[in-house]
């Protein structure tokens, strides 16, 4: 889209026309002004300053709702779930899972339940093994869930598969989401 001009130069010469690189070339008393190039395809602006509506892919990081410190198995906790309130449109699609161990019985896997508000994000209900999917070096493995209005939350219900019996043993995890928004 181009801008149109009309009016006079510093010179007082007519200036009639479009400019801004859209369009044909505007004409000054017959010579032709100097041509301003296209804009390249990343700056689409709606006008000077204003972008376009673009996505991008930013994190959600998910907040534990139990366990000291937060997201920390222990003997006596064998479930815990991770939540995270969307501010913006966002559609979760890798999760990233980073685990400690300590002890020798903290051996359990973090079995998931998935949910976008109330809607389970599963073929079926059972849990899943969220370290499977979410490990950093699992390249091309993601979960493209439904996307999710501003205020809607995101919930991971994680239950051990088995759990600990020594008081000394715990299991530190943490969940993370990369997704799309609309900004």
């Amino acid at each position: 889209m181009g801008f149109e001009v009309i009016g006079t130069d510093l010179e007082g010469n007519e200036i009639l026309g479009e400019v801004m690189g859209a369009g044909a070339p505007a004409h000054h008393g017959g010579r032709r002004l100097m041509r301003i190039p296209h804009k390249p395809n990343w700056r689409d602006q709606l006008a000077p300053g204003v972008i376009q509506p673009d996505e991008g892919m930013v994190p959600l990081p998910m907040t534990p709702q139990a366990g000291t410190p937060g997201g920390t198995f222990i003997s006596t906790l064998s479930q815990i779930t991770w939540q995270g309130q969307l501010q913006k449109p966002f559609r979760a699609e890798r999760l990233l899972v980073s685990v400690v161990r300590t002890g020798t019985d903290a051996t359990g896997r973090l079995l998931t339940q998935l949910f976008v508000g109330t809607d389970l994000q599963g073929a079926e209900i059972s849990g899943w093994d969220a370290e499977l999917v979410g490990q950093a070096g699992a390249f091309g493995t993601r979960l493209t869930t439904k996307a999710a209005e501003p205020g809607v939350q995101i919930r991971l219900i994680v239950t051990l598969s088995s759990a600990m019996t020594l008081t000394t043993s715990s299991i530190f995890a943490t969940f993370m989401w990369l997704g799309r928004v609309i900004h």
